[in-house]
């Protein structure tokens, strides 16, 4: 398996309990031999984006800076302008119906 699914929204966890299910999924997902995974956050019920999608995207972000992960790219930017998003596409044809859709409530991480 080459592409992890990880859903942070499954059973309405707090931000604390999907911040914690992100770490161990990424973990276990690296131990699995997973290459990439799809973090599953949503947009938040608010219309402007919810606290889990802004800390998880904060917290992967800065695991790029620290080297710890490869890349991360927003759901919304998976399209075909984006190169990450096309190297990405390259490497894992799985990814093909993302670029089709600018979807706010998932990101892309190469782990």
């Amino acid at each position: 398996m080459n592409i992890a699914e990880i859903n942070l929204e499954e059973g309405m966890p707090t931000c604390v309990e999907a911040m914690d299910r992100l770490k161990s999924e990424l973990k276990r997902a690296k131990q699995g031999g997973c290459k990439c995974a799809i973090v599953i956050h949503g947009y938040g019920s608010s219309g402007k984006g919810g606290v889990i999608r802004l800390k998880a995207r904060q917290w992967l972000n800065a695991q790029v800076r620290n080297g710890k992960l490869k890349s991360v790219v927003n759901g919304e930017d998976f399209n075909i302008l984006n190169n990450k998003a096309r190297e990405l596409r390259a490497k894992f044809p799985e990814f093909e119906p993302l670029l089709r859709v600018s979807n706010h409530g998932v990101t892309v991480v190469e782990l």
